[in-house]
């Protein structure tokens, strides 16, 4: 279980994030949902321990968060912009990965299909297999807790289902997921819980059918559901 109690942040006198207190299920797949300066990179920033907040603690089984040499052993945190190596051939980048963590993947290299790129230098790849390679690095350890920050960045509808089918296969086998996506056609389909912000404050959690029926939404949309809840 993670818990936060209290979280905020300022950034000179910009309030970024304030005064957030949530538990977040465990071995769930969890939704940081809202508009752009929500505060959703941030607030994964300060769980994962990469940034401290202003005030206010984080608790991962119930243990609090100081610092993030605390919790590198514990979660695989991929943030929004993450540079890799570009001169590297991508073969030649994963043998100095897998040899550095001393753990290979092979099932997750084929679920992504990286052999099919194995010769190019990751600077030549296209944004979506640069963001499967980024995945498989965030995915390829045994760390039961992953945070990804906008995971579907860069892939078109048919590459995002893969990606999802991935992600929630990897959550049946025990792993805890924290995603901040703004996609929220899949978000809705591969969420089971959803934290939303705006302008930094806590404005709603629940799972979509719990929040469906709170809202009396009719139709299976969470991009109604958003709306409803910024408005209210």
């Amino acid at each position: 279980m993670i818990t936060l109690n209290k979280i905020s942040k300022s950034y000179s006198d910009n309030s970024v994030l304030d005064n957030i207190t949530v538990d977040i299920p465990d071995r769930a797949i969890t939704g940081i949902i809202g508009p752009n300066g929500a505060g959703k990179s941030t607030l994964i920033k300060i769980i994962t321990g990469v940034e401290t907040s202003k005030s206010g603690s984080v608790y991962i089984d119930g243990k609090k968060v100081k610092s993030f040499n605390q919790t590198k052993n514990l979660i695989s945190y991929l943030p929004e912009k993450m540079v890799l190596y570009p001169e590297y051939f991508t073969d030649d980048f994963l043998d100095f990965y897998h040899n550095f963590i001393n753990y290979k993947d092979d099932d997750l290299l084929q679920a992504f299909s990286l052999k099919e790129i194995y010769h190019k230098k990751i600077k030549h790849l296209s944004k979506g297999w640069h963001q499967r390679l980024k995945l498989y690095i965030a995915l390829c350890n045994k760390k039961n807790i992953v945070f990804l920050d906008e995971p579907f960045e860069g892939f078109d509808p048919l590459q995002m289902r893969d990606i999802a089918k991935i992600i929630r296969l990897q959550n049946n086998k025990g792993r805890e997921f924290i995603l901040s996506i703004h996609q929220l056609n899949y978000a809705q389909k591969i969420c089971d819980y959803f934290i939303f912000l705006n302008k930094g404050k806590l404005i709603e959690t629940g799972s979509f059918k719990t929040l469906k029926e709170k809202y009396s939404i009719a139709d299976d949309d969470l991009e109604e559901i958003l709306l409803k809840i910024i408005k209210k």
